[in-house]
């Protein structure tokens, strides 16, 4: 019996498809942003030795910044903040550039501008559970090394001062745009591939497969969609290809 569909042409299909899940997962951080980008309530947090304006979620690390809501408010204890190196943004994909003597400022309304100090790195494992009740200071924990979550780190960082809250001081996460960005790459990426694929009977197999997964990106922009199990299918994508 002769396949269908000749087996390039299905390794092609099969790629675009988990391509456009690492896209997906993108276009959903990205919908995040748009949505809490005009918010006055929204804190940030700043790093400028490695270009960080991030907003703070207490939603899900998968939206960006996290706060983790059994930790304290800044200036008044322990707080802790999560982020990706990579997908969802990479908030804290250069974390590791961080040096003693950095600052780090938490821009959060009702409280003010508040100044941290980087005073040290540590690499855990990923089981490692950190005390909430660590003095007036600030952690900000990610994954380590970078495409792995087999070990976190944590940055520590001392508390400075609060200053008064500038209302102009932070500026609404430009990169929430990009979502429309990425969407234009993968149909124009489908688009050029089906143009010039050689096998011309199954071009109209990538035009269609281009249509759709651009119509699911548009669809999870508009209509955000949980992407735990997505990464999790991934993983297991990657782990099998690892073997």
């Amino acid at each position: 019996m002769k396949f269908p569909i000749k087996l390039p042409t299905l390794f092609i299909l099969v790629g675009m498809f988990i391509i456009s899940l690492y896209l997906l997962i993108e276009v959903d951080y990205y919908s995040y942003s748009a949505t809490i980008s005009d918010s006055n309530d929204t804190p940030y947090v700043v790093i400028p030795s490695i270009g960080v304006n991030e907003s703070i979620n207490n939603k899900s690390i998968d939206y960006g910044v996290y706060y983790e809501p059994l930790s304290s408010l800044p200036g008044e204890g322990t707080v802790i903040l999560f982020g990706h190196r990579t997908l969802h943004g990479s908030p804290f994909l250069n974390l590791n550039e961080l040096q003693s003597g950095d600052n780090v400022y938490l821009e959060w309304p009702g409280i003010g501008n508040v100044e941290y100090t980087v005073s040290n790195t540590t690499i855990v494992d990923a089981s490692y559970q950190i005390p909430l009740y660590q003095g007036n200071t600030l952690f900000l924990i990610t994954c380590y090394p970078i495409s792995s979550d087999t070990q976190r780190m944590i940055i520590g960082s001392k508390y400075d001062n609060t200053t008064p809250l500038q209302s102009t001081q932070s500026k609404p996460n430009s990169q929430s745009s990009d979502a429309f960005l990425i969407i234009a790459g993968l149909f124009g990426g489908g688009m050029l591939l089906s143009k010039f694929y050689p096998v011309k009977q199954d071009k109209i197999l990538i035009v269609i497969a281009t249509i759709a997964l651009t119509v699911l990106l548009i669809y999870a922009y508009f209509f955000p969609v949980p992407t735990d199990g997505i990464e999790s299918l991934l993983t297991n994508i990657n782990n099998f290809f690892s073997l």
